[in-house]
């Protein structure tokens, strides 16, 4: 099961969240993973946003798999409000009768992510260009 949802940023960034759900082989778990990608204003699709070109793709390759999910997550500019709003959508979609694991638990590792935050004048400024 696959579920995803493109949310619109300030910044002129979309952020994209899929989730996936596989099912347990005791059939009543469904274990769930997160990917995050971007699309800035002059791109054609969505992109991780930590490619080969960033400063710090070299810290995401040396990262664990949780640890590397989660830089993922903190430079694509997504909220914690947005990523629980996405979750909670899956799991009722999903239905009752399932419990839910996290492939790598990011919900609980995610207390201070604010998304991108934007000034009244830099919101001026990005409305012009």
């Amino acid at each position: 099961m696959v579920l995803e949802k493109i949310f619109h940023l300030s910044v002129g960034r979309e952020a994209k969240i899929v989730v996936k759900g596989q099912v347990a082989r005791s059939r009543s778990e469904i274990v769930i993973d997160y990917e995050f990608l971007i699309r800035e204003k002059h791109d054609i699709d969505f992109r991780e946003p930590i490619g080969p070109n960033h400063p710090q793709y070299w810290k995401l390759k040396k990262s664990t798999p949780e640890r590397s999910q989660l830089l993922q997550l903190e430079y694509s500019g997504i909220s914690r409000k947005q990523l629980k709003e996405v979750t909670r959508e899956f799991k009722r979609l999903a239905g009752a009768g399932y419990t839910f694991r996290y492939q790598n638990e990011i919900e609980e590792r995610t207390k201070y992510l604010k998304g991108i935050r934007v000034s009244a004048m830099n919101r001026r400024l990005l409305s012009v260009a």
